[in-house]
């Protein structure tokens, strides 16, 4: 099987799980790939579902299957004793060289655990949060003791105890001949109609989290776009229409 049919039967074995045992299940972290084709396969079988990192606006996910009692999926946020995740806090040495999410992942995978256990790391001036599966928390607690030479002092804490990074937001008011993706990417990205289809082309453009197929995709207000290697941005409203008859958008950009 290839790594994409591999994905999408952990997927629907995890969608099974929920069903038939009537309880949230869950998988691994995924990658903003992944976790695209996760949702095509959500919707495809008609899974109750939501991505779930630890933090709003969270790159790395867990996908929560949700069982039908459940209201409101979009909206659930699991409580302690369902939480799948929690922080593995980690303190460095005063007067150490600082580190980088480099240094923080590097010394993780050096344990030889899998890439699926760890979410988003937030590097802070003295140490960083990593959210984590608790599946492996006893592990890492006993284990990960340094990032590279910097030694490290690392406790775990409960998932409620991340203070999660405020969200740096610029507004970009540009008007354009369509909201087209390729337009839209242009006006949130600075990039041409050309690099944008190249990007499409190569599996970088995400909107609302489903890899984009098309330059000629119509957007509509709200619509997240992610363009990897650049970042996210939000399609917020159309404000009007120009004298010369192009749209102006509100667009939403997090840098």
């Amino acid at each position: 099987m290839t790594e994409n049919e591999l994905l999408l039967s952990y997927i629907e074995d995890k969608i099974r799980q929920a069903e038939d045992q009537y309880r949230i299940t869950n998988t691994g972290f995924l990658s903003p790939q992944e976790k695209s084709q996760a949702a095509v396969c959500c919707r495809r079988n008609g899974a109750r579902h939501v991505f779930y990192g630890g933090y709003p606006g969270a790159e790395r996910t867990v996908l929560l299957l949700l069982p039908d009692y459940i209201e409101n999926p979009e909206l659930f946020v699991p409580d302690e004793s369902d939480n799948p995740l929690c922080l593995l806090r980690c303190a460095a040495p005063q007067g150490v060289r600082a580190l980088t999410h480099r240094d923080y992942l590097g010394s993780l995978l050096a344990l030889g655990i899998k890439r699926d256990v760890i979410g988003d790391i937030l590097v802070g001036k003295d140490g960083a949060d990593i959210v984590i599966l608790k599946s492996i928390a006893p592990f890492l607690a006993e284990n990960y003791t340094k990032a590279g030479r910097v030694p490290l002092s690392c406790q775990i804490a409960a998932i409620g105890e991340l203070e999660a990074p405020e969200p740096h937001i610029e507004e970009i008011r540009e008007s354009v001949a369509s909201v087209r993706l390729d337009n839209m990417l242009d006006a949130a990205f600075g990039i041409s109609r050309a690099e944008a289809a190249s990007a499409i082309s190569h599996g970088l453009v995400y909107i609302n989290d489903i890899e984009a197929a098309k330059p000629d995709a119509r957007l509509a207000p709200g619509d997240k776009l992610v363009l990897r290697g650049h970042g996210k941005a939000v399609f917020r409203e159309i404000l009007g229409t120009t004298r010369k008859g192009r749209l102006s958008v509100l667009i939403e950009r997090y840098i």
